[in-house]
């Protein structure tokens, strides 16, 4: 499916991914409304504001749903409260925008005759599982272990009556991606700006391992599975690949002392094992490539860089 002149809502448009997906369906001649939060920052969408309509609203408010749905093709659903320390410490409000307000998001799309929905949804939903599960494929029992990860099962639960109803939504458990955009605390982009200042970033336990992709190739995913995905249907876009946090964190400070100037004495300052902690988690992407033509074009080395090169800019600017 072309995407070019295609009407596409993109929910979340101001957030990391959401500001990134904006950009690449502009690059597919996509015509890109951007939904975004009443009072949240625009500074994501800055260089391309004139390029795109961008709509003031709440996915927890049908008014504003329906008018940013109207005369619409896709929507690309990724609002949502998404830092996990923000998640626990405001639980309601969790609840509230990542459950009813991607209800809110796919009845409003239906009822404008809107043609498919993508949902962005988290391989968070898995939790702690025994070692024979792993990799995770898609048919892995959820096994949600805060309130993040239960608010977002939560939110592909209550989508199931409108696709039985015939409304084409796909959803994407995405694992752990990282890019230009992405601030606060997430782990490769909190090791970078704090050691591109010579701090020495503060980091939790060494020992978790993930599953970490560069952004671009997620968001290709989103388009893959609005052209070709079954509706109703979940799929992983993931490496495949087992990084430990440690390892992680050697990757980052050997390529950024080695190629951006980084200061020699930064190093990492682990604390302990947080409670709530997955122990493991990696995916298997064999249904994404077999049903989707989906490929990892970006290694894990090479977003690192990419990465570094739009923390220098941004720091240049």
């Amino acid at each position: 499916m072309s995407l070019k002149s295609t009407n596409v809502l993109v929910t979340g448009a101001n957030g990391f991914a959401g500001s990134n997906l904006c950009r690449l369906l502009l690059e597919k001649n996509a015509n890109v409304r951007a939904f975004v939060r009443r009072g949240g920052s625009t500074a994501n969408l800055v260089g391309i504001e004139d390029r795109i309509d961008v709509r003031l609203g709440d996915v927890t408010d049908l008014t504003t749903l329906l008018k940013a749905t109207k005369d619409i093709d896709v929507v690309y659903h990724l609002a949502a409260v998404v830092p996990v320390v923000e998640a626990r410490n405001v639980p309601h409000n969790t609840f509230e925008v990542n459950v009813v307000g991607t209800f809110n998001t796919a009845w409003a799309a239906k009822e404008n005759g809107v043609r498919k929905m993508l949902h962005a949804s988290t391989c968070h939903v898995y939790g702690n599982q025994p070692l024979r599960e792993l990799p995770l494929r898609e048919t892995v029992k959820p096994n949600p272990h805060d309130i993040y990860a239960t608010s977002k099962y939560a939110s592909e639960i209550v989508l199931q009556p409108l696709i039985n109803e015939g409304f084409e939504i796909v959803i994407s458990r995405a694992f752990n991606h990282f890019g230009p955009y992405q601030e606060g605390d997430f782990i490769i982009s909190k090791i970078i700006s704090q050691s591109l200042k010579k701090q020495n970033p503060v980091l939790g336990n060494p020992q978790p391992t993930r599953d970490f992709m560069y952004v671009d190739d997620v968001l290709n995913g989103y388009l893959l599975a609005v052209e070709k995905g079954r509706s109703g249907e979940i799929y992983h876009f993931c490496s495949g690949k087992e990084v430990s946090m440690s390892e992680l964190c050697n990757e980052i400070l050997t390529i950024g002392k080695k190629e951006f100037g980084m200061d020699e004495q930064v190093a990492p300052i682990w604390s302990s094992k947080r409670s709530m902690d997955i122990d493991r988690s990696y995916g298997d992407n064999s249904k994404a490539r077999k049903e989707l033509g989906w490929e990892q074009r970006v290694s894990l080395e090479d977003g690192i860089r990419k990465t570094f090169e739009w923390w220098n800019s941004r720091q240049l600017n």
